[in-house]
């Protein structure tokens, strides 16, 4: 696979294999000769584990922030407010840098300036670009709907801010962007409904606007790649094998229909990506040898199940694409029929709750899920809107309906209240807060979005009242009323700050912040209320990881930022294991199927073995559907799976 753009960009929905793509079209750009840079975003650290043997060996950054992973391949990783506080030491305004960084300024310009971070990040990669140190600079990018926010950002930032260096950092951002010479956009999908969905629309919005190139799309982990051979319509996992084949020629035949750009597929490896050595090879796995006794992993027991969910929230949480929203649908649906009441609330902007429950579409009101006659208990579902809750929660806290009818009406309240960093994670709260006031709801299950929105969402009851106490904030509305801000801050800290982004944004904002004048000490009283709530044990947080992959590692690494955050997972779920495909059949194109299956089988026990000894929590394997969840019967056939659980601690 070649994609020549000097600045390739990569995305797809969660879960897709954005990370091993990465690594592996930086693998084959550094070995054709072409000095490559592989660079991660938010401050992960997966890329160098897939690049080199001992990633713990790595030595320390060069001045560019550039770790040399070998001869022609670096890596990197980036952090918005490092570079906003590395942009102005560049520019000369070390001392300022570091004075907005002690003083809290930096989270007021990034609250206050929706999207100045996506700008900061692709203003640096354009910077590297022009060093002419780098011939390829590859990005493993955001998940699809973020990648579309991301890539707009430039033009609504460059239009909204007009004057000041970051308008002119926007600028030459878009132009990046929309240069089909300099930069390009590679989507990923599995050959799933759900995710060429998502990777079909995104293409069509990113060349809409901001009007980037389409370098190609990869269809990932195909398998299998040949029809099966009638020989496994006998045998018990024949009937999946076929149904999946199928499933997945339709999928590929829609992206070659709907996407008039090269489309590559990639076969999946039975034994995963593990290190440098596999990075390159994109044949059918190797076996890794069948289980030792060691290596069977004993699920947890229905009791642990009943003992994490018979609460009253229950949280949700994983990196993307394990099938987080399926399982929170399933496990709701499971208490429904033992006769709870619940509300299930999805915070995740993309509307996977809606397609899982088969509905057109998930709005902000509680909506009945039409369940059997003979369910004893209730199921309503919700999807949260931040402009809804918003609206709800100016009117139900502003000293007077003219309060709430300003805030409302001002010309920055919808884009705030969409953009505002820890706005949206607010807004959550606030509809989480709503639903434990519902009288008839006895459970509150939330689906959240991948694993960093998840933390934003639990510290959520802060962020907002962080923002509040920061002294520069309250400097600019509180302190500076008596006179024109523009005027005041001249020659002092906020007048460096409109120097960086303009003086017009920062007086919107300070007019839109002065209309809450009164309210602050409300928001501070729920938020206190919700913080204790979920950390209490009224509360559980169920991680939902795959089997496969790096799956099982996140969701160790997540479990311990949540320990760190003062949440404890209550139980682990690993969804979509495979099932033990049976004995050969004497057919060698049949059995090197079901050698396949087997051995990704035998890497998921191992894996799973040493996940429980580490995570410290019961941990329970879901084995994977013969179908995909696209309606209430697959959410449901998915609840009967989690029912099946071991009465007692069982081998599976």
């Amino acid at each position: 696979m070649q994609y020549p753009y000097p600045l390739l960009i990569i995305a797809g929905k969660g879960g897709v294999g954005k990370t091993v793509l990465t690594a592996t079209l930086g693998s084959e750009a550094a070995a054709a000769g072409r000095s490559t840079l592989v660079v991660e975003l938010g401050g992960q650290h997966q890329l160098p584990q897939l690049l080199v043997d001992d990633p713990g060996g790595l030595g320390a950054p060069d001045d560019d922030g550039v770790i040399m992973l070998d001869q022609d391949l670096g890596w990197s990783t980036l952090s918005p407010d490092r570079l906003l506080a590395g942009w102005l030491s560049g520019r000369n305004m070390g001392l300022i840098a570091d004075r907005l960084e002690s003083s809290g300024a930096l989270s007021v310009v990034a609250s206050s300036v929706p999207g100045i971070k996506d700008v900061l990040v692709l203003g640096h990669l354009r910077s590297r670009l022009e060093t002419g140190r780098w011939e390829q600079i590859i990005v493993d990018g955001p998940a699809s709907g973020r990648a579309r926010e991301m890539l707009r950002t430039p033009r609504q930032l460059a239009e909204a801010t007009e004057e000041g260096p970051i308008a002119d950092q926007a600028r030459r951002a878009h132009a990046l962007l929309t240069d089909p010479e300099r930069c390009a956009l590679l989507l990923v999908s599995l050959a799933e409904e759900t995710p060429v969905n998502e990777t079909i629309e995104t293409a069509f919005d990113v060349e809409d606007d901001p009007g980037i190139r389409l370098a190609g799309v990869v269809a990932n982990r195909v398998f299998p790649v040949e029809p099966p051979p009638a020989s496994l319509e006998s045998h018990r996992a024949g009937p999946a094998i076929r149904a999946r084949y199928e499933r997945e020629r339709a999928q590929v035949a829609r992206l070659e229909a709907e996407l008039p750009i090269p489309l590559a597929e990639i076969p999946e490896r039975a034994d995963g990506f593990q290190g440098p050595r596999d990075v390159l090879e994109t044949t059918v796995g190797r076996a890794p040898g069948p289980p030792t006794d060691g290596d069977r992993f004993e699920s947890a027991a229905a009791t642990d199940l009943d003992a994490a969910i018979g609460r009253r929230i229950v949280v949700a949480v994983g990196t993307g694409g394990v099938g987080k929203t399926s399982v929170a649908a399933a496990l709701a649906v499971r208490e429904a029929n033992a006769g709870r009441s619940v509300a299930l609330i999805t915070i995740d902007p993309a509307r996977r709750l809606a397609d899982a429950l088969g509905l057109p579409e998930l709005g902000d009101e509680l909506v009945d899920i039409d369940l059997p006659d003979d369910t004893s208990g209730r199921l309503r579902a919700t999807m949260l809107d931040p402009r809804e809750t918003f609206g709800r929660v100016i009117r139900s806290n502003a000293h007077s309906e003219q309060q709430a009818a300003d805030i409302l009406a001002s010309p920055l309240s919808s884009q705030l209240a969409d953009a505002l960093a820890g706005m949206t994670e607010y807004m959550a709260v606030e509809r989480l807060y709503e639903l434990t006031r519902e009288p008839d709801v006895d459970l509150i299950i939330v689906d959240t979005p991948p694993s960093a929105d998840a933390l934003a969402f639990l510290g959520g009851p802060t962020l907002l009242t962080r923002l509040l106490d920061n002294r520069i904030y309250r400097f600019l509305v509180h302190e500076g009323r008596r006179r024109n801000i523009v005027q005041r801050a001249i020659g002092g800290l906020v007048g460096q700050l409109i120097s960086i982004v303009g003086g017009a944004v920062i007086n919107d904002a300070v007019k839109f912040f002065r209309l809450f004048d009164g309210m602050e000490q409300g928001f501070r009283d729920r938020s206190g209320e919700i913080h204790e709530l979920l950390r209490s044990d009224e509360t559980a947080l169920v991680v939902v990881a795959a089997p496969g992959g790096r799956s099982l590692d996140n969701a160790l690494e997540f479990s311990e930022q949540l320990e760190r955050e003062g949440v404890e997972p209550r139980l682990a779920i690993a969804n979509r294991c495979t099932a033990d495909p049976g004995d050969p059949l004497g057919d060698p194109a049949a059995d090197e199927l079901l050698a396949h299956l087997r051995v990704r089988r035998a890497r998921e026990q191992a894996r799973l073995v040493r996940y429980a000894a580490e995570a410290g929590v019961p941990v329970l394997a879901i084995d994977e559907l013969d179908e995909p969840i696209t309606n209430l019967a697959g959410v449901s056939a998915l609840a009967d799976e989690l029912d099946a659980a071991p009465s007692s601690t069982a081998a599976t």
